[in-house]
């Protein structure tokens, strides 16, 4: 018995620093991306995936040939915005460019994923107008409020009628998730 307590004893000081060791590391691989996304990879939130689930990517080309196939449907894109105007009833009427997320995202320091900004590939394509109500007060007004190159994250559906100035797609936006300028960036802007 006498034995068991000295290998204890002994033994004791090498576990603690294993045990102390494996806490940091799994409080360091279990940190949150946060609101912004700070992560290797995209993380969608809570509220975000069960958003999208069940909407299908918007293919702004098929949806301008084949629009029976895709008015009334609920939809998922990426956009960054190029202007915001108001809309009726306090919404937002929001124009821009749809973009692709790289699912994997650009960090400036590979071993911190607070480094790590959600990531989009550099060039837009195919323009969109979104009809959205903010949810929140510092989305509307404030240093971090959506409007020019503001990323945007939407869920919707497309409306029956295309915007009257450049017949482009419009969609009712039902919820949507933003990055202001600085909380994301496109492929290539950090050095790796």
């Amino acid at each position: 018995m006498n034995l068991r307590f000295r290998s204890v004893s002994f033994v004791t000081p090498a576990l603690f620093a294993v045990f102390a060791s494996s806490a940091i590391f799994a409080t360091s691989a279990c940190s949150s991306p946060g609101r912004w996304g700070h992560a290797r990879s995209y993380v969608a939130s809570s509220d975000e995936k069960s958003q999208i689930e069940g909407a299908k990517d918007l293919d702004a080309p098929m949806a301008q040939l084949k629009p029976e196939d895709w008015r009334g449907k609920k939809v998922r894109f990426f956009m960054v915005i190029d202007e915001r105007k108001p809309a009726p009833g306090g919404a937002s009427y929001v124009s821009g460019q749809l973009h692709t997320l790289n699912e994997i995202n650009n960090c400036e320091n590979k071993h911190d994923d607070d480094t790590c900004r959600v990531t989009i590939k550099p060039t837009g394509h195919e323009k969109v107008h979104v009809v959205i109500r903010l949810q929140a007060a510092e989305d509307d007004t404030g240093e971090l409020r959506v409007g020019t190159g503001t990323l945007l994250r939407v869920v919707g559906t497309l409306s029956d009628q295309p915007d009257p100035d450049d017949g482009k797609l419009v969609v009712q936006g039902s919820w949507y998730r933003q990055w202001p300028i600085g909380y994301y960036i496109k492929e290539g802007d950090y050095k790796q």
